[in-house]
């Protein structure tokens, strides 16, 4: 089974039923970027992070603890 690295930002997105195209819209990116940045091949920005934040109302360790 494969490892989530964010899974609190993954429970927010799908209680919003929401997937990783909303992210790529929401921060700016191609949604092939997204998920480099969820399987861990790449690093979230910190104005990404701030984005995404910002639209759900958390904070960083809210939903970016890595667990």
């Amino acid at each position: 089974m494969k490892k989530v690295l964010y899974p609190d930002l993954v429970a927010e997105m799908a209680k919003r039923g929401e997937t990783q195209k909303t992210i790529a819209k929401l921060i700016g990116i191609a949604n092939t970027n997204v998920s480099k940045r969820f399987s861990g091949k790449k690093d979230w920005s910190i104005s990404e992070i701030e984005k995404i934040c910002d639209y759900y109302g958390k904070s960083y360790d809210e939903l970016f603890k890595k667990k």
